[in-house]
């Protein structure tokens, strides 16, 4: 963030606003636009937009004119930011080869920023409307689950406090859409984690809309007779015959999940949860050389924790973001005290990230500053093999 005061003229209210910094305009036109394009009532605009665009028509690239309309505003948003964005504006986590917007609704790069780099991160300006504080609110009902097992873990019952996050995170990346009497049935009899913890967590369902849901990437929203998901580059084929996407059965108090939990949670914990299945498949076949499989071992300090026949143990990191830069800037050591000590360490890799760029490994390997050289890094599929390579030597070497 740059270090000095910006004052934003709105003319409509005939007052001065002051932001921290340039940057801090472009994350008020990114909320400011969330905000417009989910209000019924277009008018009057957000206060975070109407501030961000008063101060992008100020210094806006002098070969791109400001639109004249909201629609016209809108259009230009479609764009590429480095082609209309003052360069000062844009911040580092986002990719200025991508829009905003994508046919009228936040691009995939946005909603990326808007969830992962400012709800997450504490970044909601204390001047946004209660739609936007909304956002941060249900982020922090997420974390504020995971801090309370992570308090009972580590002062009076750790194996439950276990059981009920596997089981809270598993139901919610499993359950894009569920009704409020599955969420009761499935959480009464937990001691800790309530149905009301959960149920937050969803919102209502209108019984007069058609709801879709992807096996792969969850939620899916229909515009102009599309479906599309929350990231296309790497889950782009939404074609209603496809057989993993599904029509929503609808049923008494249905709910689904609200839109920055998908984001941080269910989309990047499908593969997670793939992959924990394909390697119980290999224990449940092979129990004398790899005995057991743990799921988001220490509530989550890392993602799973293999334990071979020959008593070495391996710690997983799983990783789904498209951006290899952007992942190697938070790859770090994986925690290995306690009973989370591990012999090796990966970092494993969707393989639909691999697929969209086939020189990724390499990329955040190389990026990677406080990446170990002894952490591996490989996609899902090298992972596996390796799994099954490891259970081949065990079998060579009479491990039993």
């Amino acid at each position: 963030m740059l270090g000095f005061n910006l004052q934003i003229y709105d003319s409509s209210k005939g007052a001065i606003y002051m932001v921290a910094s340039k940057t801090e305009i472009f994350d008020y036109l990114v909320l400011g636009v969330k905000e417009y394009l989910n209000r019924d009532i277009k008018y009057p605009y957000p206060d975070l937009l109407r501030h961000a665009m008063n101060a992008v028509s100020l210094e806006m690239k002098k070969s791109v004119s400001f639109p004249k309309t909201i629609h016209g505003f809108l259009l230009l948003l479609e764009k590429p930011v480095k082609d209309w964005c003052p360069v000062s504006f844009i911040p580092t986590e986002f990719d200025r080869d991508f829009g905003l917007l994508d046919e009228g609704s936040l691009s995939e790069a946005a909603n990326e920023y808007l969830y992962e780099d400012l709800i997450s991160k504490g970044g909601v300006p204390e001047n946004a409307s209660p739609y936007t504080q909304q956002l941060a609110i249900d982020n922090k009902k997420f974390i504020s689950v995971l801090d309370k097992l992570r308090d009972i873990y580590n002062d009076t019952n750790s194996e439950l406090a276990q059981q009920e996050y596997i089981l809270f995170c598993c139901f919610i990346i499993q359950n894009p859409y569920a009704s409020f009497k599955k969420i009761r049935s499935k959480f009464f009899k937990c001691k800790y984690v309530t149905t009301e913890d959960v149920g937050v967590l969803y919102e209502d369902c209108d019984e007069s809309q058609t709801y879709w849901c992807c096996d792969r990437c969850g939620l899916l929203t229909e515009k102009y007779g599309r479906l599309k998901g929350i990231k296309p580059s790497l889950c782009g084929n939404h074609h209603q015959n496809q057989s993993y996407i599904h029509k929503v059965k609808w049923e008494t108090d249905l709910q689904r999940i609200k839109d920055g939990i998908h984001q941080r949670v269910c989309f990047p914990g499908i593969p997670e949860l793939n992959l924990y299945s394909a390697l119980q498949e290999l224990s449940e076949n092979h129990p004398g050389y790899l005995p057991q499989v743990k799921l988001y071992p220490g509530l989550d300090r890392y993602d799973l924790q293999l334990y071979f026949g020959d008593s070495t143990v391996w710690a997983i990191d799983f990783k789904d973001v498209r951006d290899p830069y952007k992942l190697a800037k938070n790859l770090n050591p994986l925690y290995g005290e306690g009973n989370l000590h591990h012999d090796e360490s990966f970092y494993v890799i969707s393989d639909r990230c691999i697929q969209a760029s086939q020189d990724y490994v390499e990329i955040a390997r190389k990026a990677a500053p406080n990446l170990p050289a002894k952490t591996q890094l490989m996609s899902a599929k090298g992972f596996k093999n390796k799994v099954n390579n490891k259970i081949s030597e065990l079998q060579k070497g009479g491990i039993v």
